[in-house]
């Protein structure tokens, strides 16, 4: 790796290093060793504080230090004592990794797998993680350590920016640890805090009485936006925690093996859909297990009994238990039996009982649960904490702020809800009702829209005069006005590079309710020109590309005989009013051709294939053509599509309802010409043959925008994009958005105006493709309804005789199993089967059943035993609903 072997610091590769990481951020560079206790010093970040920096570091190095290091990120300020933690953290120039190989410095413990074993191990892990290739690397003496350069700074401003940027970070480790545990090896996945500490190549590692030195590696030099990282690790970060899970449990499995002891059965995946309540303990009780809040507080598991399992409390010095366990917990409620464990001891009254959500509020606030809520709000809505709540998983926060948390228009407001917890108890409480949620405005466009300008009262005149829906002409006008625009007008936003004007929509709606109508209209209101543009029907990835180029003499050619396929065309319209092609696109995987040419082509990046044959290549440059495309969908292709979101398709679609809506007048009002553009001399022509003659264009947008759209790419990138993975192209769509509306009144800039309508139509957009997964959501419900009463069905007149033949079914499988039918019919609604137990199992019953020495669960066996009569039908999610059997 080093073609050298020296003892002592390279002071230029020391400076180098530290002037490209750090050279001109705000904020103070810290560099420390164990030679100075670890406190370090802190110095600017101009030419003369990085010259003294690097001069510090070499002196460090001179007095034999074990390592000198860096901390990733400069300070705010100089700390008052210390070298200054997470909360100094101020800018960030550099996402990292901490790639160490073999086993000198890092031997592995007897249960862990081992590290990679060289840094070819190393760059295998980073180069199949799914992360972009690295800027550099670090030869750190016993590692080899990815960097990833950013093109701007990111200052951290705030305690809720200081939690996302960490988000990023920690996210990248586990993803670098679940891709080295794919290939039998381990990585260290607590290197993401933010005043982490790395080695200054350049320096000599000096741990384990050896002299290593350490260097610069080769690299890219490539940049990377931290909110294009953070959007990779968000989408990538949740699969590799989910692979931790199971590297941790694999350990302790290894461990158990090892010494001798017990270990906790493997989690149990939990029905998704769960709803016990809206408040945050019940969040807890849906998502979490007992064990996820036991194991962190030094509980220890020493087996089970039917469905109880048994953990010992924590010990304290000699203060060992006497008991073989202290408390015990099924499904649904603890028992605690130890007065040591500062729980309520004893069976407990109903309203009191260790629940998940309870459990927790003992553990971490002293059995307060209100204030256990609030501070999980506080942990969701992003705001300083009073315990630990912070900590929670991230998946139980988002749903925490999904469920709990009204948002007033100016950020979440945990203060808004105020209600008790549910406390789901073995006797079986009612779940509480609650109030039906207020009913979501209209998705379509409202009044103040239409009447904001002349030409949108005249797009809606015309739509309401041909019988079609204003939304959906609108949305195919726009894509009509982008497809004539050519690559060279793009809108600036100030942030990244200027964009093409490429628009997608889908006009939703069953057969024959307008879709191929609005269509039309939209033709009459944007006619195109007579310009040679791709007119495309889609079909498939390279067909598409086809349609932008044609057959012509090879140049290289003498003969002039060899044809190559060169491209003629710069702009298309890609049109499908059939649910039938959208349907066949939502059938292909999500790297299939049309999706993927699809997805390229509303950003205009590079697409097709260097074919080793000149005349098969098929190449649109990147930036040198635009594609426009109006979808005609009906219900179940768009719900294959939604449902297929990482697909990214979706995202980019700008969604209308195709039907009429409740304002269309009855008396149709007369129509109108197309929408014109008044020119110097006083001349009308079409917008879309105006469009069509700009070039070399550049739209810019408000300083305002700029800012907001910063805002908002940085809130997707840093978590709602993991929340919302729907929402992740709303900046873009906006901008385009706004830039389009901007055109077809005559205008080469955004106006604040055109930024707000563009706002008004996505969250009309979100409300319509919202309202698609809906429909798609109750079509399933039903249809998997009927496929299991079918099934319960033909499972009862195949095994009914077998099953009446056989002896030995106890007297109380019977009974619960016919209480649960009457009850469920009476409640004639899908109800959770823990409420049924609860509700239909009595103590007499299961008293009875486990003194007759049956094994198992009555309420299981009469589950099974309802179910194979027909009497009860159990759904997804953990639901029940009665059965069209009736019991004799």
């Amino acid at each position: 790796m080093l073609n050298e072997i020296n003892a002592s610091a390279d002071p230029q590769v020391v400076h180098d290093w530290l002037t490209h990481l750090y050279s001109g951020c705000p904020g103070y560079l810290s560099i420390c060793s164990d030679k100075d206790g670890f406190a370090g010093r802190r110095f600017t970040t101009d030419k003369a504080g990085i010259t003294a920096a690097a001069e510090y570091a070499v002196a460090l190095d001179k007095r034999a230090a074990k390592g000198v290091y860096a901390q990733v990120t400069t300070l705010r300020e100089k700390p008052a004592e210390g070298r200054g933690g997470e909360d100094l953290a101020y800018g960030l120039t550099h996402l990292w990794g901490d790639g160490d190989y073999g086993t000198i410095g890092h031997k592995p413990g007897p249960d862990d797998l081992p590290a990679p074993p060289d840094a070819d191990g190393v760059q295998k892990v980073v180069a199949e993680s799914g992360l972009p290739t690295p800027s550099g690397w670090a030869h750190t003496g016993g590692g080899y350590n990815p960097v990833w350069l950013l093109t701007e700074n990111h200052l951290v401003r705030s305690d809720e920016d200081r939690q996302r940027v960490k988000a990023v970070t920690t996210g990248l480790q586990a993803i670098l640890a679940a891709q080295a545990y794919r290939l039998g090896w381990s990585w260290d996945v607590e290197v993401g805090n933010l005043d982490r500490l790395m080695k200054v190549p350049g320096t000599v590692n000096r741990k384990e009485g050896l002299e290593r030195p350490t260097a610069i590696g080769p690299g890219s030099g490539e940049v990377h936006e931290l909110a294009e990282l953070a959007a990779v690790v968000a989408s990538l970060a949740p699969a590799a925690r989910e692979l931790l899970e199971q590297a941790a449990q694999e350990k302790q499995e290894r461990k158990a093996q090892r010494t001798g002891a017990t270990v906790p059965p493997p989690r149990r995946d939990r029905p998704s859909g769960l709803h016990s309540g809206d408040g945050p303990l019940d969040v807890l009780a849906d998502m979490l297990e007992f064990r996820d809040l036991l194991e962190p507080e030094g509980w220890t598991y020493t087996g089970q009994s039917g469905e109880w399992q048994h953990w010992l409390r924590p010990t304290v010095g000699g203060d060992a238990p006497s008991s073989a366990y202290s408390l015990k917990h099924n499904d649904h409620v603890a028992v605690n039996w130890s007065e040591r464990s500062d729980l309520p001891v004893g069976a407990l009254p109903r309203g009191q009982k260790l629940t998940v959500g309870t459990l927790y509020a003992h553990l971490h606030y002293a059995g307060n649960t209100s204030e256990a809520a609030r501070d999980i709000m506080r942990a969701a809505a992003d705001r300083p904490t009073h315990g630990p709540a912070g900590r929670l998983p991230a998946p139980v926060l988002a749903e925490v702020k999904r469920r709990c948390l009204k948002d007033t228009g100016q950020g979440h407001d945990y203060d808004l809800w105020d209600g008790p917890q549910d406390d789901p108890s073995e006797d079986g409480d009612e779940p509480r009702a609650h109030p039906d949620p207020e009913p979501d405005p209209e998705d379509r466009l409202p009044a103040t829209f239409w009447n904001a300008t002349p030409t949108l009262r005249q797009i809606r005149q015309m739509a309401r005069a041909r019988r079609a829906s204003p939304d959906a002409v609108l949305h195919a006008l726009l894509a009509r006005t982008a497809a004539m625009a050519d690559p060279t007008v793009r809108v600036d936003t100030g942030i990244h590079q200027p964009a093409t004007l490429c628009w997608y929509c889908g006009l939703f709606g069953p057969s024959g309710s307008g879709k191929g109508q609005a269509e039309n209209t939209a033709e009459e209101l944007a006619p195109f020109p007579k310009i040679d543009f791709a007119y495309i029907d889609v079909s498939t990835g390279q067909g598409l590309i086809a349609a932008y180029l044609d057959l012509d003499v090879d140049p290289e050619d003498g003969d002039g005989k060899k044809k190559i396929l060169v491209q003629k065309r710069n702009r298309g319209y890609a049109l499908a009013t059939e649910g039938g092609v959208l349907d066949a696109m939502a059938q292909m995987s999500a790297a299939a051709t049309l999706n993927g040419v699809l997805c390229k082509a509303w950003m205009s990046e590079r697409q097709g294939t260097s074919n080793a044959d000149v005349e098969r290549r098929r190449v649109l440059p990147k930036g040198g053509y635009t594609l426009s495309m109006s979808l005609g969908v009906q219900e179940e292709p768009a719900a294959k599509l939604l449902e297929m979101g990482s697909i990214g398709l979706p995202q980019r679609l700008g969604w209308a309802h195709a039907t009429l809506g409740p304002d269309t007048p009855k008396q149709r009002p007369a129509t109108t010409g197309p929408v014109t553009v008044t020119l110097r001399d006083g001349s009308e022509i079409p917008v879309t043959h105006w469009v069509g003659g700009l070039r070399n264009t550049v739209i810019p947008v408000p300083e305002c925008v700029t800012q907001e759209l910063d805002d908002l790419a940085l809130e997707i990138s840093f978590g709602r994009g993991q929340e919302a993975p729907l929402d992740t192209h709303e900046p873009l769509w906006r901008v385009k958005c706004a830039a389009l509306l901007a055109l077809l009144h005559g205008r080469t800039s955004v106006a604040k105006e055109d930024w707000d309508m563009a706002a008004l139509m996505w969250r009309t957009s979100r409300k319509v493709r919202d309202s698609v997964q809906e429909a798609a959501k109750r079509r399933l419900r039903a249809e998997m309804d009927a496929r299991r009463a079918e099934a319960v069905l033909t499972a009862v007149d195949s095994q009914s005789a077998v099953y009446e033949a056989m002896h030995g079914v106890h007297p109380s499988v019977v009974n619960v199993a016919k209480r649960a039918h009457r009850y469920l019919t009476r409640k004639a609604e899908e109800t959770p089967a823990r409420v049924v137990n609860q509700s239909c199992v009595a103590p007499k019953d299961r008293k009875q059943y486990r003194s007759s020495g049956e094994d198992g669960s009555l309420w299981a066996a009469a589950l099974n035993y309802g179910a194979e009569r027909g009497w009860l039908v159990p759904l997804d999610g953990g639901l029940l609903v009665a059965g069209s059997v009736s019991p004799e």
